[in-house]
């Protein structure tokens, strides 16, 4: 399965400098980021807030039929364009869609789209054998320190 990769997850990775376990944790899939994610990640990068100088990132040409469903997602108030894009090629292209925001989540929820939060994906890293489960804590660790994101459950990603 494809994945579709929103801004809360790239930025949160790219801050501790580990984009890159995004095609480990899915090596036979196209990672798709899509304009406005790329766009938003740029704008970071300008502000100082995420370094992605180090890593090449290329916004996946939308089809007509995405920028539609993107659109028509528009009209929920809640949902920035790059959460539309990302839910539109999500389910456009039956993907993955990896989020940690709970709005876009529910949305992609309600349209059938197989979505996995930062929580769930750290589990993976270590449950797939991409890194083992110190490295993991470590990870998980600097992610709170460097991005402000407090893990409430740790056992959603460690049991």
């Amino acid at each position: 399965m494809d994945v579709v990769v929103d801004t809360d997850i790239l930025s949160t990775l790219l801050k501790v400098r580990r984009p890159d376990l995004i095609s480990k944790l899915f090596p036979r899939s196209k990672i798709f980021f899509c304009p406005a994610v790329v766009s938003e990640i740029h704008r970071a990068a300008e502000l100082g807030m995420v370094s992605e100088t180090r890593y090449e990132l290329s916004a996946t040409k939308l089809a007509r039929a995405e920028r539609v469903i993107a659109k028509e997602a528009g009209r929920r108030p809640a949902l920035g364009r790059a959460d539309c894009e990302c839910l539109a090629v999500a389910q456009f292209r039956m993907s993955l869609l990896l989020s940690n925001d709970r709005t876009v989540r529910g949305e992609a929820s309600s349209r059938g789209i197989d979505v996995m939060s930062l929580p769930q994906a750290l589990r993976e890293l270590w449950k797939t054998g991409v890194m083992n489960k110190e490295d993991v804590v470590e990870l998980a660790e600097e992610i709170e320190k460097k991005d402000n994101v407090v893990f409430k459950d740790r056992r959603l990603i460690f049991d």
